[in-house]
């Protein structure tokens, strides 16, 4: 076979193969094109406390479970009459739905907890600190549904300080005195990229209860100044009422595309080198 024969074969060979790849990639590329902002979300969201510690020493009776930590006067009621209790009780919990929407300002409402401040007898045992855990699961809703995401485990410390009931509270307050709920530990907005897009959660307090804290506040509940936490009256029941936002930003072309273009590029130069030969 000649040389002249034998180079048509192999530029006839190589055409055919660039051909066979291109048609490949053309019908691969509308799969990635597919990929976009994922306009509206499946979603739960779950709290649990997870821990608490009361005063080592006392009267009374304490009580902890997933949903309810209550302290106060044994066999009392933090919610129905005398009220010898108090508590922190989680509700609205598990929420689901599918109508959180990508960059919207409206949130969707999620779990609340409420304090129900009661007045104690003295020397009562009373809740130190609470360790609360926030699970968010999400999945594509629209404008396909997609695979749920792995799940995410928000944890929180709240460092609780029961006030003495007299008139020199030491820091701003609307009764006398209000207890104070301070957030130690724990991160309200968190990130995460899917299918080329960064999404970032935020959980807000919607009734602005969760807000920065008088640094005589902060001092009094043991944190430093600057603290993020929430006050409750006596002798009421305070709702601090969560939501939750999803925002969406574009971080890159699908890596897929890319990889598809370069390797048509590096077999095009390629052919085109062995052409040349």
């Amino acid at each position: 076979m000649s040389n002249v024969l034998h180079s048509a074969l192999k530029e006839k060979n190589m055409n055919k193969l660039l051909k066979t790849t291109a048609l490949a990639c053309a019908m691969m590329l509308p799969q990635f094109a597919q990929a976009g902002l994922v306009t509206q979300w499946e979603y739960e969201v779950a709290s649990e406390w997870t821990g608490a510690t009361y005063e080592a020493t006392g009267d009374g009776l304490t009580s902890t479970t997933s949903s309810v930590l209550s302290w106060g006067a044994e066999g009392g009621s933090y919610d129905t009459a005398p009220k010898n209790r108090s508590a922190l009780v989680i509700s609205n919990s598990p929420k689901a739905g599918t109508d959180l929407v990508t960059n919207s300002m409206a949130y969707v409402l999620t779990n609340v907890i409420t304090h129900f401040n009661n007045v104690l007898a003295g020397g009562t045992m009373s809740l130190k600190t609470a360790l609360l855990k926030t699970t968010l699961k999400l999945k594509p809703f629209l404008p396909v549904s997609g695979p749920a995401l792995p799940a995410k485990e928000l944890d929180f410390t709240i460092r609780f300080t029961e006030t003495p009931n007299d008139a020199n509270c030491g820091f701003d307050s609307d009764s006398n005195c209000d207890d104070i709920f301070v957030i130690e530990i724990g991160s309200l907005v968190n990130s995460f990229t899917y299918d080329g897009y960064k999404y970032t959660t935020s959980i807000i307090e919607t009734t602005s209860s969760l807000t920065g804290l008088s640094p005589a506040a902060c001092i009094e509940a043991g944190a430093l100044p600057g603290c993020l936490g929430f006050k409750t009256v006596e002798n009421a029941a305070t709702d601090a009422q969560f939501g939750l936002l999803i925002d969406g930003v574009e971080v890159s072309e699908p890596a897929g595309t890319a990889a598809l273009g370069l390797g048509l590029l590096s077999l095009f130069m390629y052919g085109r080198r062995r052409a040349g030969k």
